[in-house]
């Protein structure tokens, strides 16, 4: 059975294989999801060029815009302190120089914006430093006319600015007029009106470059987009095919199996490949095992030597009939004792065998033999009364001659029996303590070799 199940399990199956389908979907999901990490690449690269262009550009407006206010106000606030001596218009300009400077220190002339709009502002931002240098060197020089208490409140970067020994030689009255010409120079007054307008130039130009940047950058993110949204309506069709197979081709055969499978019956040939290979196999071995439970019953209920019930079967069978119309006949094979010693126990089994095999000849289906003992057997014979107990008798008779032929070059094989039937007069026991007590009975006399309890 074996063999012919694995020849039938090898066999060639219809139906779509699980692991060439689960490689196919694989492979198209990491496509599609190699797809979406490159295009979610590309958008996040592309949301950090506006962004970087969105700061380049709101950081060039801010810096040429304080450039442009705070060169105004802190040429005033210089021309305040060279002209009248004021403490606070010192402190305000220092205020806002710190401002400006951190600003201005942030400046990147490599920013993304235009390079045409970088190199205006930086052209303002030469024109702004050598402005506040002149207005620097105007303010120390009308510093030096001031007493100590009131220089001394000063900030630090008029009181550490150091001049040059060629301005130091200067008298009070000329400090103060070189003061005045540096603040009213040519080349002071153009470098403001440079810084008004290389700043209004770099604001159109970044503001031109931005614009065209913005339509470029949406026109791409609009594209990945377009992409992404075709990405995710291809894996969601594809899940959808994949939960439609993975239903008609495991889930609903699978179901369809579920009561078979609590029954012990044999499941429907469908779904996948391996579906149906699983469940031929399944069938194969299901009924293999039937098979095996049949020859396992048999085992346990018959008696290994002779093939007849054994000695539980008989116990079983004896109660179901004890009380029905039955007849009962115990048999043991006379002198076995001598087969066993002086022939050996491979011969006493022949003898067995033999005696068997007579039995089963001349008894029908429907009569239960068992081996209930060494050599002793008996028969459970349903619908025999008193009046056919003869019949029984002589068949005994005959066994006994056949016995005789069969057993050549051994001393003569017979059986003695005794028969007890359901309808007996005067029963002292139970059927089979009748039929027991009329074998022994007839053991010691000897006159016959089958014998039946008439009470």
């Amino acid at each position: 059975m074996s063999g012919n199940r694995e020849g039938k399990s090898s066999g060639k199956h219809k139906g779509i294989r699980l692991s060439y389908l689960n490689v196919l979907l694989v492979f198209v999901g990491l496509v599609i999801a190699v797809l979406m990490v490159v295009s979610t690449y590309q958008t996040t690269g592309t949301v950090q060029k506006i962004v970087s262009v969105t700061d380049d550009y709101l950081y060039n407006q801010q810096t040429g815009g304080m450039m442009r206010d705070f060169s105004e106000s802190l040429g005033a606030l210089a021309e305040d302190f060279v002209r009248n001596g004021s403490i606070g218009a010192a402190n305000e300009y220092a205020g806002k120089m710190s401002v400006i400077s951190a600003q201005l220190a942030q400046y990147a002339p490599e920013s993304s914006v235009s390079s045409e709009a970088n190199q205006a502002l930086q052209t303002a931002d030469e024109a702004f430093r050598m402005r506040n240098d002149t207005e620097i060197r105007a303010m120390r020089l009308a510093a030096d006319k001031l007493p100590t208490p009131a220089f001394e409140q000063l900030p630090e970067m008029l009181k550490k600015t150091e001049l040059s020994e060629e301005d130091k030689a200067l008298s009070p009255e000329e400090k103060d007029r070189l003061a005045a010409e540096l603040l009213a120079a040519e080349e002071y007054t153009a470098a403001g009106e440079t810084i008004r307008k290389e700043v209004d130039n770099s604001h159109r130009l970044s503001s031109e470059a931005a614009t065209k940047q913005s339509g470029e950058t949406s026109s791409r993110v609009n594209s990945i987009v377009t992409w992404q949204k075709i990405l995710v309506y291809v894996f969601i069709a594809l899940s959808i095919v994949a939960l439609i197979l993975n239903w008609l081709l495991i889930i609903s055969p699978i179901r369809k199996s579920v009561g078979n499978l609590d029954r012990r019956e044999a499941i429907p040939e469908k779904g996948s490949y391996e579906m149906r290979h699983l469940a031929k196999v399944y069938n194969d071995v299901l009924a293999d095992n039937e098979e095996k439970k049949k020859a396992l019953s048999y085992t346990a209920s018959h008696d290994a030597l002779t093939d007849t019930l054994n000695r539980a079967s008989f116990d079983r069978a004896y109660q179901e009939a004890e009380s029905g119309q039955v007849a009962i006949l115990i048999a043991d094979v006379d002198h076995f004792k001598q087969y066993n010693d002086e022939y050996g126990h491979d011969v006493g089994d022949k003898v067995l065998q033999m005696a068997t095999e007579a039995l089963k000849r001349h008894f029908h289906s429907g009569d239960q033999i068992c081996r209930i003992g060494g050599d002793e057997f008996c028969v459970i014979m349903p619908g025999i009364c008193q009046s056919r107990a003869e019949s029984i008798r002589d068949r005994i008779f005959r066994i006994n001659e056949e016995l005789k032929q069969e057993g050549a070059g051994l001393p003569p094989v017979t059986l003695s029996a005794g028969i007890a039937c359901w309808d007996r007069p005067n029963p002292k026991g139970s059927i089979f303590k009748d039929a027991d007590s009329v074998l022994l009975e007839l053991k010691k006399t000897r006159d016959t070799c089958c014998a039946v309890y008439k009470g």
